[in-house]
Formats: C-alpha cells, structure tokens, sequence
C-alpha cells in the first residue's frame, strides 16, 4: 500500500501525475491526497477566490478519479510558497510518495531559483515521482542509475518498497567516467587498460546490486565509460525506458546530475518518468 501526495496546478501539465498516481493506488492500494497551492502571495481576495475555485475543480474530479483509482483522493487546498508548502504537506501528511507533474517554464525564473520540480527535489526527504507520460498503462521498462553509494542502495530499495520495479522490465546503468576530460581528454589511454577498467568496475557493480538485493542477467546491467548526465540519457533512449530510478546526494555525486545547477537541462530533456530518492540518515556525505 502507498500512501501519496499529488501535487496539482489545475492544468494540463498535472495530468499526467494525477493520472499516475491513481494508476498506482488501483495497483498496490493505499490512500492519495491531491494538494493545490495557492500563491500567497496573491492579494487576499483573489486567493480566497482561487482557492474557494480549486476546490470546487477537485471536487467535481474526485468521483472521476474515484473510478480510476477505485478509492477517492482527499483534497487539501492551501495558501502558501509552492515549494515549501508541498514538501511541508507531505511531511505533515506521513506520506510515502510525491507525486508532481512537469513544471511550467519561465526562463528568467528557472535561471535564478531552479524549476519548481527541481526545487521540490532538492527540498524533500521524500520519494519524489517526477510525471511527463500520460499514464497508459503500467511501468514496463526501468532503469536504475547507480554510483556505487549508499543512497544508490536507498534508491534501489525504496523503489522496491513503493513496488515500483518489482513486477517490471529492470535494467542498471553505471557511469564509470574512467577516461580523462577536459585538458586531459585528448590523451589516448591504453586500450586493454580501459578493457580492465570497465571489468573491475562491472565486477563492483555487480557485488553492488547483489548486496542490495537485486539480482540482474548480465545483459541488464550497463556499465560504461562517460559522463554520468550522458551515460544515463543514452542508456534510457537505448532500452526505452519508461521510469528512472535514481538517489541523490546532498553534496556530490548524482545530486551534480539531477538537482544540482544542472538540474533543468537533464529533467527537461528526458521525456520518460523519474523517480528521485533522497539519502536515508548518515547516508547523504
């Protein structure tokens, strides 16, 4: 059973996501909350106007999504800042899984302070279910991005906890970035020594899911030799993934991938969904 929180503008753009997440309550059971936030800093009586509308939007819905989902999601309407109020709601809400759709884009804003995605990524300590694909059919394909670390392990397994790739087509892809970059790249490296390398490091790699509990035929696990941002891109375009699995690090490693200053470019140029997990205690260095 999965307990969630959907994250809705009233648009086109949440769709998806609430369409997902009813996916998932008829799949695995468990109770969902849609939330809308209203801006506050809106002038009292348009919020109040706003919200006195939201409300009424979602209620005429809840029977709809009550047919999807076969249970009706709780409504939560709320005044606040987007981002914060969403991840406070969540926590507030004991929920195991956010749920949030693409985000709208404003160029001079996402410059400045990151999508709003992004931002909610950053913030939680939460599972968050970043939604682009309408919801057709169930996950089929995921793939999981692994760094070798710990928060890769709590990624792996809250995937699993939420069921997320436990009746699906699960492949793993590891960026190894052996070779030089940069002022160093135009160094030509021993072949055979590259061989080696990229052999120790599917050996780690495959101790590394073993341990973790996931067990993968040879031909699943991807190890390569390049930038993680690419390795990733490439590997989910090869296998058509519909899901990506991936932890993030409140310093290093994948969070300079996905919620780093980078994080607009790879969320918006990958047109599958993403999950994104955030480190359990003593496990974000």
């Amino acid at each position: 059973m999965i307990n969630m929180l959907v994250a809705t503008d009233l648009s086109e753009r949440s769709t998806p996501a609430i369409g997902r997440a009813a996916r998932l309550v008829r799949e695995y059971g468990g109770q969902w909350t849609l939330v809308h936030v209203v801006d506050s800093d809106a002038p009292a009586d348009l919020g109040a106007r706003q919200a006195e509308e939201a409300m009424s939007a979602l209620k005429a819905s809840a029977e709809r999504l009550a047919e999807q989902a076969g249970c009706a999601p709780d409504i939560v309407v709320t005044h606040g800042d987007v981002v914060p109020t969403l991840v406070e709601t969540a926590e507030q809400r004991g929920v195991d899984l956010l749920v949030v759709g693409a985000h709208r884009k404003s160029a001079l804003r996402d410059f400045f302070v990151g999508t709003t995605v992004g931002r909610v990524i950053r913030s939680s300590h939460i599972p968050v279910l970043r939604v682009v694909r309408p919801a057709l059919r169930d996950y089929v394909r995921s793939l999981v991005a692994l760094d070798l670390s710990p928060v890769s392990s709590d990624a792996l397994h809250a995937a699993s906890r939420l069921g997320l790739i436990d009746s699906v087509d699960v492949e793993a892809v590891h960026a190894a970035e052996l070779l030089p970059v940069g002022a160093m790249a135009e160094v030509v490296p021993d072949p055979k020594l590259v061989d080696d390398m990229l052999l120790e490091a599917r050996q780690k790699a495959r101790a590394f899911l073993q341990e973790a509990g996931l067990d993968l035929a040879d031909g699943r696990l991807h190890v390569r030799d390049g930038e993680a941002r690419q390795v990733i891109a490439d590997q989910l375009r090869d296998m058509d993934a519909d899901l990506l699995v991936i932890g993030t690090h409140a310093r290093r490693g994948v969070q300079r991938v996905l919620v780093g200053s980078v994080a607009s470019s790879l969320l918006d140029s990958l047109d599958c969904d993403v999950l994104t997990v955030p480190p359990a205690a003593g496990h974000d260095a």
